[in-house]
């Protein structure tokens, strides 16, 4: 406390530099002032106002399993140790417990970063763009929250929903994990997510949830949102070319089916104008390059056809 009081900076900046939650700091403050410096020293919460909690045996474990297992991230650590019946835990619990005692790595993609322009890739799942559009349905409200490759342009997961909150974007990016099979994936080779700053994606329980699943959230910044426009390119392009060419949808379920369908074609057998007029299931696959060679190899092949069969008739003529 007497660091952050007498720190010549703002108290959120310094708390920044401890690496200390600033809520934490008034926290301790409140108690200092009601009970001294002695009382915070001796404060500790009382065993019965959290049944559940971890018995200290039970912390140890999960410390002694983890230093055992140095490489194994904290969500796999909690199903071994659950498998092997060590300690009974939630993937929470452990990431809670191993934090505590700075055995989580500090990594860059636990903090967010602002995008304030275009971001190259060139392989598939490195970077994700997620994003929500309102869709008119006569008997209610609908919004479609998608998850994009950026490299591929392949919707690697889209939803139809009645609601656009926090668990929403929780479950259709886990959704969008699962297919794109990353769920056991070493955290390095998880995407990193790209997107607006919508209460929904700025949540305290989203920004959770890609903490635990060692998820980079790059939020787009003031005044660059090109930054997120390929799902927004997305986005337009299945409402002017399906959405409202159309009578507006009866129902929910009529408007999930026929976008559905609509983004299958698109993943499929439409060709992307960005990624050299190939599909976007076919580049997000690996097979893209093949096709565009073949396809040069075959123009090649019909300009020199066309050389010798002009020649030919050039001659004749003379």
């Amino acid at each position: 406390m007497d660091i952050i009081e007498n720190s010549s900076l703002t108290i959120k900046k310094t708390c920044e530099i401890l690496e200390l939650n600033p809520g934490r700091y008034y926290s301790w403050k409140r108690r200092f002032q009601a009970s001294g410096r002695e009382g915070l020293r001796n404060h500790k919460s009382s065993p019965g106002s959290c049944p559940h909690a971890l018995l200290e045996e039970e912390k140890e474990a999960i410390i002694d399993y983890a230093l055992k297992h140095p490489d194994t991230r904290h969500r796999k650590l909690a199903y071994n140790m659950q498998d092997e019946g060590v300690v009974y835990a939630s993937p929470s619990t452990v990431y809670r417990v191993l934090k505590a005692e700075n055995l989580i790595p500090s990594k860059d993609y636990h903090k967010e970063r602002k995008a304030d322009g275009k971001i190259e890739v060139s392989t598939p799942n490195v970077l994700w763009h997620t994003d929500i559009t309102y869709i008119p349905v006569e008997d209610g409200h609908a919004y479609l929250i998608s998850v994009l490759d950026d490299y591929s342009r392949y919707v690697i997961h889209s939803e139809l929903s009645r609601t656009m909150t926090a668990d929403d974007m929780e479950r259709i990016l886990s959704r969008a994990l699962y297919k794109a099979d990353l769920f056991e994936a070493p955290a390095e080779e998880r995407p990193a997510l790209i997107s607006d700053n919508g209460t929904q994606l700025i949540a305290k329980s989203f920004t959770s949830f890609l903490e635990e699943w060692d998820i980079e959230h790059i939020r787009t910044a003031v005044r660059h949102p090109e930054t997120n426009g390929k799902i927004e390119v997305l986005h337009k392009t299945i409402k002017y070319e399906n959405v409202y060419v159309k009578e507006r949808y009866q129902s929910f379920y009529e408007a999930k089916k026929d976008i559905e369908d609509f983004i299958d074609k698109y993943n499929h057998t439409r060709l992307h104008q960005g990624i050299d007029f190939v599909t976007p299931y076919q580049k997000y696959t690996g097979k893209a390059e093949k096709i565009i060679n073949k396809r040069k190899k075959q123009h090649k092949k019909a300009i020199e056809r066309r050389k010798r069969f002009n020649r030919k008739s050039h001659a004749k003529a003379a």
